[in-house]
């Protein structure tokens, strides 16, 4: 979002350094106490971010790994425990590694979004939405992501007709994120109104123009992609509603005789 507000503003990177932009934005725009303030936002947002993901990721795997599939749905609490725990410890030292390697912090992020922009959609839409297929899920991730790496290396020629059916999806993109923000807050309606209305007053500015800036539209190319396969093949599909109930009993529940 701030490389998009940064496009619109026409603030150009110093030195044609794209990693330089969100620093230069807030010495453009924001005073000192609200650059200070900034810092400390993102240092909390970063280490929030790492304690979540560490908490998620050694929940997954002491549950659906070991409790669920290793341990036949009949785990050792105490070896389920300390499962959580290794995994927390490996992750973490997994995380110093990459962080000694010095790799283009912006290259990184960039991937993380790409990551998080295909799964944001259809992780939110099944929460709420009962007729979300595996498939549905599945596809659209994938394809999201295939899509953002079709566009970000290039490996399509962005001129033409290819430039204007990415363009038109990353319309979709920007649209599906202020839609996805505007549902948070306000709900459903406003979300889908809103989302919608920005994705059509998008389409003006990007047609012919997003193309120049890749890696703008290779982010926003995979969250207009998930957001559109997810709601097509989701759509389409014959499979009767999902029953909410059953989370419990496939995720929570690990005894059978309870």
């Amino acid at each position: 979002m701030l490389g998009l507000l940064a496009l619109l503003a026409g603030v150009q990177p110093i030195n044609g350094d794209l990693n330089n932009l969100i620093p230069q934005m807030a010495a453009t725009y924001l005073s000192p106490i609200m650059v200070l303030v900034l810092f400390v936002m993102i240092i909390g947002s970063l280490s929030s971010t790492a304690d979540s993901d560490l908490s998620a990721l050694s929940a997954i795997i002491m549950t659906d790994v070991y409790g669920k599939h290793l341990s036949k749905n009949n785990p050792n609490p105490k070896k389920m425990l300390w499962v959580g725990r290794f995994t927390m410890v490996v992750a973490t030292m997994l995380g110093v590694i990459f962080a000694s390697l010095k790799l283009d912090i912006l290259s990184m992020l960039i991937f993380v979004g790409a990551l998080w922009g295909a799964i944001v959609f259809p992780v939110i839409s099944s929460l709420y939405w009962n007729k979300v297929t595996n498939l549905a899920f599945t596809t659209a991730v994938t394809g999201a992501f295939l899509l953002f790496i079709v566009a970000r290396f290039e490996w399509l020629e962005l001129t033409g007709a290819v430039a204007l059916f990415f363009e038109v999806i990353a319309s979709v993109g920007g649209g599906v994120v202020i839609g996805l923000m505007c549902f948070g807050f306000f709900g459903r309606t406003a979300g889908l109104i809103l989302g919608a209305i920005t994705a059509v007053i998008l389409l003006f500015f990007t047609l012919g123009f997003l193309r120049d800036y890749i890696v703008l539209l290779s982010s926003l190319t995979a969250y207009g992609a998930s957001a559109i396969i997810c709601v097509v093949l989701t759509l389409t599909s014959n499979k009767s509603a999902f029953d909410f109930a059953l989370i419990k009993q496939r995720v929570v529940e690990f005894s059978d005789n309870k």
